[in-house]
């Protein structure tokens, strides 16, 4: 029986996930391009292959559980003219997403078949807006987009998701520090209580980080407080 296929993956929130749905639904319309319904995020590793998922499912749960709440940035379009077409929104990552993408890389090669880049520790953190695209609309896609105002947010690393053959198998919420399972990583309900607790940190309620490592790393990214956009985040999913 072949390995099955998993992807570990950023799932944007909020409503800035509609808002880079719309960018792709706008370049798919402005160049007559087919349309798909690909759920907006970032690649953290993968697609990649393996025979065991309890070992991978007991590592995931381990690194996140000592990640600390991590931010990064969207700064602006990019796209990949090595590759096949692509355009994206570049993303910047603080230095806890990095280290924590590296860390789930290396423990997960040991059991598991990973794509060439997943092993190298400098990593093009992007999000897909548009790929295979052939080099005449690449072109003028690439033209347009240095022309139209650039997006500019800073986002909060709420969850992280492993897929199976592209159905979730399940997230690890950072907020409430536990693995949820496919059903909870769906409930409506249960991202209520995300943001709810997200709304308490931001308030000083609760702090998430309580007996995560390196301390000195929360201590850098006291920016969590001030992040302006935190009623675009709650609302929508």
């Amino acid at each position: 029986m072949d390995d099955a296929h998993y992807l570990i993956e950023y799932r944007f929130q909020g409503s800035l996930k509609y808002d880079i749905r719309s960018m792709i639904n706008h370049l798919q319309k402005r160049f007559h391009l087919p349309s798909d319904k690909e759920f907006p995020h970032i690649t953290l590793a993968g697609g990649f292959t393996t025979n065991n998922e309890k070992q991978l499912l007991k590592d995931f749960d381990s690194i996140c559980s000592k990640t600390p709440l991590s931010k990064f940035t969207i700064d602006g379009f990019g796209y990949f003219e090595n590759k096949t077409g692509v355009i994206f929104i570049n993303i910047k990552p603080s230095e806890n997403l990095k280290i924590f993408r590296w860390t789930v890389a290396q423990t997960i090669s040991r059991y598991c078949k990973l794509r060439e880049f997943d092993y190298k520790p400098d990593f093009k953190f992007h999000a897909t807006l548009l790929m295979n695209l052939n080099d005449y609309d690449f072109s003028k896609i690439k033209k347009y987009i240095d022309t139209v105002t650039e997006p500019q947010y800073e986002q909060i690393l709420i969850r992280v998701t492993i897929l199976k053959n592209s159905r979730i198998l399940c997230e690890y919420d950072f907020l409430q520090r536990r693995l949820l399972n496919r059903t909870e990583a769906l409930s409506e309900r249960e991202l209520t209580k995300t943001f709810h607790l997200l709304k308490e940190f931001f308030r000083g309620n609760y702090d998430p980080n309580v007996g995560s490592a390196p301390k000195k790393i929360i201590k850098q990214e006291s920016w969590l407080s001030k992040i302006p956009f935190i009623g675009k985040l709650f609302s929508g999913r």
